[in-house]
């Protein structure tokens, strides 16, 4: 509990005051950059007061983020932020609109370009999603925990189909990935967090192009499959993963 209460004491007046600095910085110079390199800073701040470790194992499959979906199970809260660091990316990412809403972080994830979805409104959601398309065709990178929510038992869930036709409308890449060990460090209905390793681990990349719309639930669960290969493995296999 100290963790979470040193994290909340830390992050939250960085939240407000890089906001502060990086809204402006962005209009003026018409460049998310900035808020991207504040928030790889606030995220890794956060993991260093969780004494979370994060390790990830093949982050040199993704040559190239443009155009491209990671596509993650989801566990625990520490999962957004140990992929957020561990592949270095600038991603982007489909979320609920209530997030939105947060002050500060909420005007930060709209100018960045985070697609708001409203689950209950189905003309909502498809507009959100349209323009997620419109992003990756321009080269953006978005970061879709399939399951849309977090486990509740710790098994992989059912996906839902919204990042697989995305990806299958832009013609994008999908890059699975597996994280594995933040269930144990910050289980889901509390707000403890033990000191630990997150581990990550970037599987081979599918590319959507070659799928139709009517092919999403075979690539969904084609992903579905790779990604619970991988969590089987990396709980098998114990210990400290190899960092790539």
């Amino acid at each position: 509990m100290l963790r979470a209460l040193l994290i909340i004491l830390v992050v939250v007046p960085y939240t407000a005051i890089a906001t502060l600095i990086g809204l402006p910085v962005a209009m003026i110079t018409h460049s998310d950059a900035i808020l991207y390199r504040l928030g790889h800073f606030g995220v890794r701040l956060a993991l260093l007061l969780a004494g979370t470790r994060v390790v990830v194992e093949g982050g040199d499959k993704i040559t190239d983020p443009r155009n491209a979906v990671v596509i993650s199970n989801h566990e625990s809260h520490l999962d957004a932020p140990a992929l957020f660091d561990g592949l270095g990316l600038d991603l982007k990412a489909i979320v609920k609109k209530e997030i939105f809403t947060w002050p500060f972080f909420g005007r930060v994830l709209r100018r960045a370009g985070f697609a708001a979805v409203n689950r209950k409104d189905r003309i909502q959601s498809g507009q959100a999603l349209a323009r997620a398309v419109e992003s990756l065709r321009a080269g953006a990178c978005f970061l879709v925990f399939a399951e849309g929510t977090r486990s509740r038992t710790g098994e992989l869930g059912p996906f839902k189909k919204g990042g697989f036709v995305i990806a299958i409308d832009a013609g994008s890449r999908v890059f699975p990935v597996a994280v594995q060990g933040g269930r144990a460090l910050m289980p889901r209905g509390g707000f403890r967090i033990r000191a630990g390793t997150v581990r990550v681990r970037v599987l081979d990349p599918v590319d959507a192009a070659g799928y139709s719309y009517g092919d999403r639930d075979r690539l969904s669960g084609e992903v579905h499959a790779r990604i619970a290969a991988a969590i089987d493995q990396m709980r098998s296999s114990g210990g400290e993963p190899t960092a790539a």
